[in-house]
């Protein structure tokens, strides 16, 4: 398996957690960046997984429209399941609104968040680099 458009997906969920740590540990924390950035990473990483398992997702933000096209015995897909609560913050808070769905985080819920993602993709390149043949 051709691993490279995989390890794109990977590296842009690394571009997201930083960026949404930086917002989140700033001067003046702008927790409301910092969640959509959360969500970005959450959907990037089941659509490494989807790609990796050779399946064509539709654009969506749905993250849990994105973990049910997971193989049902892919061990991801439940891993991964959890990140569906993430969906609401692709939109949650970047237009005016007086319907707000999502809660403002807060910076420790962004730092346990990003770690919680972290730890989901470390899970997947370790099972990337098995099924490549790296391990």
């Amino acid at each position: 398996m051709d691993t490279s458009i995989v390890r794109e997906w990977l590296h842009q969920v690394e571009r997201d957690l930083l960026s949404a740590l930086n917002c989140a540990r700033a001067p003046d924390p702008t927790t409301d960046r910092a969640a959509f950035l959360i969500q970005q990473a959450a959907e990037k990483l089941v659509k490494a997984a989807s790609v990796a398992h050779g399946i064509e997702f539709r654009w969506t933000h749905d993250i849990a429209e994105l973990v049910d096209a997971l193989p049902a015995d892919a061990s991801e897909r439940a891993a991964m399941a959890p990140l569906a609560r993430f969906t609401g913050y692709a939109t949650a808070f970047r237009y005016p609104s007086d319907q707000q769905e999502e809660p403002l985080p807060a910076v420790a819920d962004i730092e346990a968040w990003a770690r919680e993602i972290d730890i989901l993709k470390l899970d997947f390149e370790r099972w990337l680099g098995e099924r490549a043949g790296e391990g």
